[in-house]
């Protein structure tokens, strides 16, 4: 049995939501020890470190100057000269003609949503590339694996794929990454690092209109006029330029100490960033999971974040829910959780809690049946010889974190 799994940008420096939950996916796959041979194919970059060969996993970088090239002529070259018998495309698209069966993680169908204009170039181009492309590709697929069911439902409608055909995994949390850190000498060091003030109010977004930049501009500052002495809000993903153009937009001052912008946060200071914040706001307008909020809760940050999309699948109760249109109903979610010292000592509690029915043990288990049952459909199919890669799993509890009071 030999797998292909692609992630193309693996090795960028700066890794985002695909990148990283590839790369947890790979090292769990890694450390099951079974017999499953694994080739990796990735474009050649600066971070190589990030993850290496291993008895039955080998690294296969891929040709291509662009994101096309490399996947729809040189990544199908690859996967047939490494003789793979399938081929996973862990990044919504796929090659139109593949050697081998695929099977493909579609992590969300946002990109098929109208394009806001205020998106970046790239992120426009990107879009209208994945618009023409998964609808062609995804029928094709053996299986699709997303990672909710609320983006599941959004799957088969939009794009017409059977349901059988879709299997939900929800991403995992990294346990020994995301944890509450007591250790006072490394939070004094990221607090210097990033430059940021004693109590904060952590914000991840960015200028995309999806994230809700300017409703949460606008919901702080209607909480900042309602206390002494607001906490500041840290947006690592905004700049002073587009804070300030906001503001004057809502006719708001615009007073820079209120606003930290420590820019990009390596991965391995996120967990302490979460850790130093008196919240998480996340009131996302659209997600496929929503990854933030899980690893804010398993640091031990309370999470205020969407009642759409996929966040209360994700959050459940335990965190605060709030209207991400209404700049008012983030502003009292605000207040209410620095304002109530029990509320917020209670959604901490139910955030590690909830933080823990995320597995990156039972994701990889899953991927791995996944492979099994499109090579062997039935076991009749399946080699005498060859035994299932690993024992079958039941399908995730995916419905709102409630639990009696």
């Amino acid at each position: 049995m030999k797998i292909g799994i692609e992630v193309q940008r693996l090795f960028r420096k700066k890794k985002y939501g695909i990148e990283t939950s590839s790369l947890a996916l790979l090292k769990k796959l890694q450390s099951l020890h079974h017999d499953t041979e694994f080739v990796v194919f990735v474009k050649d970059d600066v971070d190589r470190d990030c993850f290496s060969e291993s008895a039955n996993f080998k690294i296969k970088k891929v040709a291509g100057k662009f994101f096309v090239d490399f996947e729809q002529f040189f990544l199908p070259l690859a996967a047939r000269r490494e003789k793979v018998d399938l081929l996973h495309c862990t990044g919504n698209t796929t090659p139109y003609f593949s050697p081998v069966p695929v099977v493909q993680t579609l992590h969300d169908i946002i990109f098929m949503d109208p394009i806001p204009n205020k998106d970046s170039l790239y992120q426009r181009l990107g879009n209208q590339y994945r618009r023409k492309v998964v609808p062609l590709v995804s029928p094709h697929s053996r299986a699709i694996i997303t990672v909710s069911h609320y983006e599941k439902q959004r799957i088969v409608s939009r794009l017409g794929i059977d349901e059988k055909k879709i299997e939900v995994v929800y991403n995992g949390i990294n346990e020994d990454h995301f944890y509450p850190s007591t250790d006072d000498k490394i939070l004094a060091q990221v607090r210097h690092r990033y430059g940021l003030p004693e109590n904060f109010i952590l914000f991840l977004g960015n200028p995309s209109r999806r994230k809700n930049p300017m409703g949460v501009i606008e919901a702080y500052v209607m909480y900042a006029s309602k206390v002494a002495n607001p906490l500041p809000l840290v947006t690592p993903g905004l700049t002073q330029k587009f804070i300030a153009h906001v503001l004057k937009n809502l006719n708001a001052e615009y007073d820079p100490k209120r606003f930290i912008t420590p820019g990009y946060i390596r991965d391995e200071d996120l967990p302490f960033i979460y850790g130093l914040s008196k919240l998480f706001l996340f009131p996302s307008l659209s997600e496929g999971f929503g990854m933030p909020v899980i690893e804010a809760m398993a640091c031990g940050t309370p999470v205020i974040t969407s009642k759409i999309s996929c966040m209360p699948e994700i959050a459940g109760d335990a965190a605060l829910l709030v209207d991400p249109l209404s700049a008012p109903s983030i502003a009292d979610g605000l207040l209410r959780m620095l304002g109530n010292a029990d509320y917020r000592e209670r959604k901490i509690r139910d955030g590690l809690a909830n933080a823990k029915r995320f597995s990156w043990d039972t994701a990889a288990e899953r991927v791995l049946s996944i492979y099994e049952s499109v090579l062997y459909p039935s076991k009749s199919a399946r080699p005498a010889t060859s035994s299932p890669l690993v024992k079958k799993i039941p399908e995730p509890n995916f419905y709102f974190f409630n639990k009696p009071r």
